[in-house]
């Protein structure tokens, strides 16, 4: 499910573009600079976790869950694109809740809101514009 969420996302990016590559009638290039950011989550606990997500309501409060993430593994949960801006994870999510993978009841961490300082930026990739790929991680540890 993710996968084609993020195939959607890739098509919609690849249809502004080019879209907005036309040639206007002074032959100028119009460009639309964009953001873009990865979510990873570094699981250095001694247990395999399942994270279930709510998404901001820039994108429809849509909920979505991981696979498993095994224990000493770091997996990427949710990639985020935006138009003239940069993304951080307080656009992206709304909530995070974070499960054993035996126990999917009781959560063992709850971030709600989702903040910004929940997350450490691992890259930062921006071009001249100013605008780039940032990769975000939360590190869990026991």
């Amino acid at each position: 499910m993710k996968f084609f969420n993020l195939i959607k996302a890739y098509i919609l990016f690849i249809i502004i573009v080019v879209s907005g590559c036309s040639k206007n009638s002074d032959d100028n290039i119009i460009i639309e600079p964009a953001g873009s950011a990865e979510y990873f989550i570094n699981n250095e606990t001694n247990k395999d976790i399942i994270i279930i997500y709510q998404k901001s309501e820039e994108l429809g409060y849509e909920i979505d869950t991981t696979d498993v993430i095994e224990k000493n593994t770091s997996y990427k949960i949710f990639e985020d694109g935006i138009i003239g801006v940069n993304p951080v994870p307080k656009d992206s999510f709304g909530e995070i809740k974070f499960y054993e993978s035996q126990d999917l009841i009781n959560p063992f961490l709850i971030l709600s809101p989702v903040e910004n300082e929940d997350w450490t930026v691992i890259n930062q990739d921006l071009g001249s514009s100013g605008y780039g790929l940032t990769t975000y991680e939360i590190e869990l540890t026991d």
